[in-house]
């Protein structure tokens, strides 16, 4: 096995509204995941100001842009975007240092969202190891695939279900 490499210094990034203290250790190998393992990452909320915004530069829609507009929406209200909602769980992910001394990068994704989230509204990040594979060919390496909930705290209801596949070290 490889040597662990060390650790980048997190602590200076910006950290998303944390609800709980979930405090994850940082992975130091791709052979300390095991199927069926759960780590929940705790919590955060996007602000309209923040939905405006990444919907104004990247998914502008009426429903993710405008309240008045947004009423005469499927959704009946103002909801994230979508893309916004994968990105914020992914960027909560990677704030959390758990894949910083061992992510290489990912081939593939597939995303659901099965409820809209809204402005303001609390949500839940949980991670599940659905496979891990070590590289076949001996390299220090390997792929896991990973099933991301973001579920609302106060229905549960999910609101992404994304399975990503990702290269992490050994």
């Amino acid at each position: 096995m490889a040597p662990a490499a060390s650790l980048p210094d997190v602590t200076n990034l910006p950290r998303c509204r944390m609800t709980t203290s979930a405090t994850i250790a940082p992975l130091r190998s791709l052979d300390e995941l095991a199927p069926g393992q759960v780590y929940d990452f705790g919590g955060f909320t996007l602000s309209e100001a923040e939905v405006v915004e990444f919907a104004r530069r990247y998914d502008p829609q009426p429903f993710h842009l405008d309240r008045e507009a947004a009423r005469e929406s499927l959704f009946g209200e103002l909801v994230a975007s979508g893309l916004h909602t994968l990105s914020a769980a992914f960027g909560h992910l990677m704030r959390s240092g758990w894949l910083a001394a061992v992510s290489l990068g990912g081939n593939r994704i597939d995303t659901r969202w099965p409820a809209p989230l809204r402005p303001g509204e609390p949500v839940r990040l949980k991670v599940e190891v659905l496979e891990v594979q070590p590289s076949r060919s001996g390299r220090p390496l390997g792929v896991a695939k990973l099933r991301y909930l973001l579920a609302r705290e106060a229905d549960g209801v999910v609101v992404l279900d994304s399975v990503g596949t990702h290269f992490l070290r050994r």
